[in-house]
């Protein structure tokens, strides 16, 4: 038997290992790369990264591109989780080593390329997200949703159609930028994974992507470079279509003539485009009176509120985050703000928050008639359509302390879903790479996705997947999800 033979032999067996010491569930291994001691990492766009990265749990820790791993995402954190549920590889029923040798030797896996992360009997694929402090909500429910996708996937999808398995190297970057570069890097050069489900920071990674042709896809669009990036398919609409089309959504239902905006914003994200975007909302009738920006984690929004309300614009669009949302609410109360309010009789509506339960138990009554950022999907506790009905029995079974209707726990469980179905609709199920993927995702769409979205995805950079989404508002103390859509 040949060295190479053995070489991959020994990381089937390293994998195997790291399988048995951590199954949670049935098929699926999920191991947390550890973060007990640095690793080096080759760095593209800076000359020396060393990220605090660790070297994998129950994994030979000579092989990081054995290391079986799962997780998934964030609103903030990006799920990198769910979309590593979808990919189909070869077909065949023989054992992982078997399976691993027959590649290597010119059997029927010929796509078999342990470098990017293929292997006869799964894929590997990867990204960071975020699991503490106040977006940690949602890098929970993106991790759960996620690995209900490929828990589903792995266990139903897979062994029924003769697919390959998937499995996910994460790292929790602590929404830190340069930890998300060196993740990435890391997971890149030394995990090897095959493309990225998602990450904290594209802004950050976005060059490293375009230099290493590293794709990301299922992005939920979390920089404006998440639509410029050739490497890069979000499933959101872009900046530019996201923040007028709220400012048209107003306009239709409550006929304002004026805005204002409190901006959350993500660590080193450059927000000229959000400025840019609410400003061209004045081309549905209403004029910009301020715009003031706030972090996405902050929990005191005294000073935002009070400037905003001076202008006394007709609506107010508040930050999506749910806590820094919250603290702005507060302010309200503070100052007795409220839509048609005897001493703010000037306001005639806001909206803010991401749809989940947990913002209307904290904020009623003040928030009540009071509009989210809206959505791209249906509301998921009523579609019927085959893909929701799925979604929602499977969340369920394995992650039924979910929310159900955060715009973050559906896109990460859907876009698994699309990567099955894009795979499935190039073929190349038995001809997995990173160029076969890019070319398959550069040729997708229109693509009804059965959760209420259509996505496009083309060569043609800026990317707009979709310029549609669904007002969602507070109606008796919860979200409800409006059927009429509005597009730009």
């Amino acid at each position: 038997m040949s060295e190479s033979v053995h070489e991959i032999l020994r990381k089937v067996l390293a994998l195997g290992t790291a399988v048995m010491l951590v199954v949670t569930l049935a098929a699926i291994a999920v191991v947390k790369a550890d973060e007990k001691k640095p690793t080096r990492v080759a760095a593209a766009t800076q000359t020396d990264a060393a990220p605090d990265a660790g070297t994998g749990t129950g994994a030979d820790q000579g092989a990081g591109s054995d290391a079986a791993a799962q997780g998934a995402g964030a609103r903030a954190g990006a799920s990198a989780g769910s979309a590593a549920a979808a990919a189909p590889g070869a077909k065949g029923g023989t054992s992982a080593a078997k399976t691993a040798a027959a590649g290597a030797a010119g059997g029927r896996c010929k796509d078999y390329n342990p470098d990017i992360g293929v292997f006869c009997d799964h894929i590997l694929a990867g990204g960071t997200t975020v699991l503490s402090g106040p977006l940690a909500v949602y890098g929970d429910q993106g991790l759960k949703a996620g690995l209900a996708w490929q828990t589903y996937y792995n266990t139903e999808l897979a062994p029924k159609e003769h697919l390959r398995q998937a499995k996910l190297v994460w790292y929790d970057d602590s929404l830190d930028p340069q930890k998300t570069l060196q993740f990435v890097q890391r997971l890149h050069d030394v995990d090897k994974v095959l493309f990225l489900g998602g990450v904290t920071s594209p802004e950050a990674t976005a060059s490293y992507l375009e230099q290493t042709k590293f794709p990301m896809i299922g992005d939920i669009g979390l920089s404006p470079k998440s639509w410029k990036n050739r490497y890069i398919f979000p499933t959101a609409p872009s900046t530019e279509t996201r923040n007028p089309l709220r400012v048209k959504v107003a306009t239709s239902r409550l006929g304002i003539k004026s805005f204002a905006v409190i901006q959350d914003t993500l660590p080193a994200v450059n927000t000229d485009a959000d400025k840019k975007a609410w400003k061209s909302g004045e081309r549905f009738g209403p004029k910009e009176l301020d715009y003031v920006e706030i972090s996405a984690t902050a929990s005191d929004c005294s000073a935002q509120f009070n400037r905003i309300i001076q202008s006394k614009p007709e609506y107010i669009f508040m930050p999506t985050a749910s806590g820094v949302m919250l603290a702005c609410l507060r302010e309200a109360r503070k100052f007795s703000v409220q839509p048609n309010g005897p001493n703010s009789p000037w306001l005639k509506g806001w909206s803010g928050g991401s749809n989940l339960q947990i913002e209307t138990d904290s904020c009623m009554p003040t928030c009540e008639g009071m509009y989210s950022v809206g959505t791209i999907f249906n509301d998921p506790r009523t579609s019927n359509t085959p893909q929701m009905q799925a979604y929602r029995q499977n969340m369920a079974k394995y992650a039924p302390n979910v929310d159900l209707t955060g715009f973050i726990a559906i896109n990460y469980y859907q876009a698994g879903y699309l990567l099955y179905s894009l795979i499935k609709q190039a073929g190349i199920q038995d001809n997995m790479s990173r160029d076969t993927l890019v070319n398959a995702a550069e040729h997708f769409g229109p693509f009804q996705t059965g959760f209420g979205n259509t996505v496009t995805w083309t060569t043609t950079v800026p990317r707009e997947p979709t310029t549609c989404g669904y007002p969602v508002q507070v109606r008796g103390g919860k979200w409800v999800f409006d059927s009429q859509q509005y597009c730009l």
